[in-house]
């Protein structure tokens, strides 16, 4: 159901039509130099903004356009955050490419066989604790959350059934996008709004998962999400 709503939540919205052609307009731009980046900062930015919405089950879902530069400035540290995350990549395949020709050809041989599993396994992990960082991240706008890995690993930890929903859901989405990839513009303006609701979604059961435990006002070091403010992003 989760899946579904992903991609039925927007026609709740009064005015989602001229807020997906906005987002189609950035999506368009996205190749560019430079105008590309200041537009992933924008999608970024109205990925939060979306998720912080259905935490607090905003009546209008999709946020508003009005504020671009407030947009901007909120997507900066989610880029930020997305590179951060991937570094250990990056390193990784740049001291292949560097000392690739170097090692020999048993190791080379063996590397190729374990980078696959390796590389699903970083990745998996990765985009888990990327995701809790950006709830954490929604719901108080401090940019410090997507750095606090000992306590998104305990948060993960005491939640893990709530994750793997979470990131199954995110799959079967990403499998749907795929799907509408062939119309691309489709696809590609989907992608921030239906990932945005699963991690919206998932934000709103893990605090009401916290509240039943009763840890929500604890001094839990894992408790950094806190409730959603009464005004959502309009």
């Amino acid at each position: 159901m989760t899946v579904i709503r992903a991609f039925t939540y927007i026609f709740s919205d009064r005015r989602f039509r001229s807020k997906l052609t906005s987002l189609a307009v950035f999506v368009l731009l996205l190749p560019f130099p430079i105008i590309g980046l200041v537009s992933l900062c924008i999608l970024l930015g109205y990925l939060a903004n979306i998720v912080h919405n259905i935490s607090a089950d905003s009546p209008n879902p999709l946020p508003d356009w009005d504020h671009i530069g407030a947009i901007i400035g909120k997507g900066i540290p989610v880029l930020l955050a997305l590179i951060v995350y991937h570094l250990p990549l990056l390193l990784a395949a740049a001291l292949l490419a560097v000392f690739g020709d170097s090692l020999g050809l048993g190791l080379m041989t063996g590397l190729n066989t374990i980078a696959p599993v390796a590389l699903l396994l970083y990745s998996l992990a990765a985009w888990c604790l990327w995701m809790l960082g950006l709830v954490g991240y929604a719901e108080s706008w401090e940019a410090d959350g997507f750095y606090q890995f000992d306590q998104a690993l305990r948060m993960l930890q005491c939640n893990a059934p709530l994750a793997v929903e979470w990131l199954v859901s995110a799959l079967l989405v990403n499998a749907l996008l795929l799907l509408l990839m062939p119309v691309f513009l489709m696809g590609a303006c989907l992608m921030m709004p239906s990932h945005g609701y699963v991690t919206g979604a998932y934000a709103r059961r893990l605090r009401a998962a916290r509240l039943a435990e009763g840890t929500e006002q604890t001094a839990d070091p894992a408790s950094f999400l806190r409730r959603p403010s009464a005004e959502a992003v309009v």
